[in-house]
């Protein structure tokens, strides 16, 4: 499968955010369709000066960057997003860090942290900055594309939450799996983990609009009729 994607961890982080190519093994696909995450920053929490700042710096970040597709405002979020969380803090000494943490927002897991010096110095800045962006590229394959599935009763056609600005396109091919079920810890009774996602078929995208897109199973595809399902690429 030909595929760019991922999901930017920041740092040994990742703040990583970036969207994984969702092309199932098709000769016909173009090998550089890119598909995007769905992320929120947020504004930085901590010494308003600071903070203001460093949240601007990540803004312009994800805004430029072709593996995001960044939610702002009242827009509703699909199920399958990844919120970047901010704070400037300071220690025992008064120096200001940077924190930076990136969730699975679906999942409710953190799956990475960052810190670093912050100031309002413009060389400081600028090399947290450059460290941000440097992952954006190593992890670049992170993690998969996802986006919810939705079946309308009597229809052989299903809607997905993500449309055009998510990257999707007519003839995409993405691969359909039922939720996880979570693993518990027989000890505590806590989430300690998840079962891994497992194919149950493929489906092919015909229709593309700004904030939805539709999709039919491919030929050799039987949808589970009693599941919780979402689409993604491997």
């Amino acid at each position: 499968m030909a595929r760019k994607s991922g999901l930017w961890a920041v740092v040994g982080l990742a703040c990583g955010l970036a969207a994984c190519g969702a092309w199932a093994a098709d000769a016909d696909q173009a090998p550089d369709a890119i598909l995007k995450h769905a992320v929120i920053c947020p504004p930085f929490k901590g010494d308003t000066a600071i903070a203001s700042i460093y949240h601007a710096e990540m803004e312009k970040m994800l805004k430029a960057s072709p593996y995001v597709e960044y939610f702002e405002g009242a827009r509703r979020l699909p199920a399958f997003s990844f919120r970047i969380n901010g704070s400037i803090v300071t220690n025992e000494d008064g120096q200001f860090f940077v924190l930076v943490t990136l969730a699975d927002e679906a999942r409710k897991e953190q799956l990475a942290s960052h810190v670093a010096p912050a100031s309002l110095e413009p060389a400081t800045i600028a090399s947290w900055g450059r460290t941000i962006q440097t992952d954006i590229e190593r992890r670049a394959d992170a993690l998969p594309f996802e986006c919810r599935i939705t079946r309308q009763r009597g229809q052989e056609s299903i809607s997905l939450d993500r449309g055009l600005a998510s990257g999707l396109e007519p003839g995409m091919v993405l691969y359909v799996s039922v939720d996880e079920e979570p693993l518990l810890s027989p000890v505590t009774g806590e989430v300690i983990g998840r079962d891994s996602p497992r194919a149950a078929g493929q489906i092919q995208i015909f229709r593309v609009m700004e904030d939805s897109a539709y999709a039919r199973p491919t030929l050799d595809t039987k949808l589970p009729r009693f599941a919780k399902l979402y689409a993604r690429s491997f």
